[in-house]
């Protein structure tokens, strides 16, 4: 199981991706964002996210995905099985709030980009282009 951060911790970790990624991205005038999910994930009330979110999704298609299935193994406990919702929802909020259509990530986290992509798709209509690293 990962370690629970604290909300310092988080903190100094996002400012440090931050310095990282502006090496390539323009942060300047928010020509690029760097936000933090917790602005929208903790006020969201939880039986409405279930409702509301939690519908478009198959938990047997959940535990289907390769970094599930690994996980069941090893064992998975419930906030890391509630990782994929959380993330789709992530790029659903980045799609209506700030017109986001792009998602990159590595390879362990193509799960969560796809049921990103299937989520705004399902809620909102258009469809997105992916990128996964290799």
């Amino acid at each position: 199981m990962r370690r629970i951060l604290s909300a310092a911790e988080i903190a100094q970790n996002a400012d440090k991706i931050k310095k990282q990624f502006s090496r390539y991205i323009d942060f300047e005038n928010d020509r690029a964002l760097m936000l933090n999910n917790a602005d929208w994930l903790l006020p969201l009330p939880y039986i409405a996210f279930l409702r509301d979110i939690g519908k478009h999704f198959s938990v047997n298609r959940m535990i289907a995905s390769e970094s599930y299935r690994m996980r069941l193994e090893t064992g998975l406990n419930f906030i890391e099985f509630n990782y994929m919702l959380l993330q789709a929802y992530d790029f659903l909020h980045l799609y209506q709030q700030h017109g986001c259509v792009l998602q990159m990530g590595g390879n362990d986290q193509w799960g969560n980009i796809v049921a990103g992509i299937e989520l705004v798709r399902r809620v909102a209509g258009p469809r997105f282009i992916a990128l996964p690293s290799r």
